[in-house]
């Protein structure tokens, strides 16, 4: 396996080709935690490895009043030590893993890794990202939503790379958090988790706009359309919020596996979003909105 080091995203993308046209595969590596557990796990080794780790290009994070801009190989451990930022984002990077693991791994790899468990996916839709996408061929841009199509698949083309993940001005207003829960405290796959933004409306409290999104219980993270709409325009209170948990818990499609039956990932779902709601509401009218 060969290990190629550009020194420009020009560059990854023009490596990436040429290994292509050689009848070869290569694979972009940013901190390669979760491509570390595949080829242990007998994987096929791509014949090479082209690191992007060191591009200052995908490295930027930039919060300005228009908006925000992750770039791709920025670390989970950079997100989750900033307060500066959307709640639910730093409260699911912080979820994954160690700091160890936190330090090398990066957003754009947890993204295009797309687990259904992926703690920074949920975040990410609730906030109505839009990701970046580079080739040696142009630009384009999708949704969050869009980009997910299955368990570890994406929209993302052959030699194409993800470069930043851009959020408007207003996933920076408003209220938002992240819920999880895993079979420990610590180091824990989530076996469901929940992400919220919304906004309130600062004369009636009634919840002008909502996002709700849930990992880990369909083949991809999925918004949570249903509890969104009983909640929209609405004051928020216990038995609306008890509706939209039910809501929620209909709505998914969750499996039986070894970490956790359909059924208790729809009770959790349920609950974990009611949680979600609370900090996010407290969040939007303490005045952060």
């Amino acid at each position: 396996m060969e290990y190629l080091v550009p020194a420009s995203i020009a560059e990854a993308l023009r490596l990436v080709g040429e290994e292509a046209a050689r009848g070869r595969r290569a694979r972009f590596l940013a901190g390669g935690t979760d491509l570390a557990v595949q080829l242990a796990d007998g994987a096929p080794a791509p014949d090479a490895l082209v690191d992007l780790s060191g591009l200052p290009e995908l490295r930027g994070l930039r919060l300005e009043g228009d908006g925000l801009s992750i770039g791709a190989a920025v670390t989970l451990e950079e997100l989750a030590l900033r307060a500066d930022l959307p709640a639910c984002l730093v409260q699911g990077a912080r979820a994954i893993g160690s700091p160890q693991i936190r330090c090398l791994g990066t957003i754009g790899g947890n993204l295009c890794n797309a687990s259904p468990c992926g703690d920074t996916l949920t975040p990410v839709i609730a906030l109505d990202g839009r990701l970046v996408l580079l080739s040696e061929g142009g630009r384009r841009e999708v949704t969050a939503g869009e980009f997910f199509t299955g368990p570890k698949a994406t929209v993302l083309r052959e030699g194409e790379l993800l470069s930043e993940v851009l959020f408007g001005a207003r996933a920076l207003r408003g209220g938002s958090a992240f819920r999880m829960i895993g079979k420990r405290n610590g180091q824990a796959i989530s076996q469901v988790n929940v992400a919220v933004w919304l906004e309130c409306d600062p004369d009636s409290g009634a919840i002008r706009e909502v996002r709700a999104a849930a990992g880990s219980v369909a083949p991809t993270p999925i918004r949570l359309a249903r509890a969104e709409a009983l909640l929209r325009g609405q004051v928020a209170g216990e038995e609306l919020e008890r509706e939209a948990a039910g809501a929620a818990a209909e709505e998914i499609r969750p499996i039986s596996d070894v970490r956790a039956s359909a059924g208790y990932r729809r009770a959790v779902t349920a609950a974990l979003l009611r949680e979600a709601l609370a900090q996010a509401l407290a969040e939007a009218r303490a005045g952060r909105a």
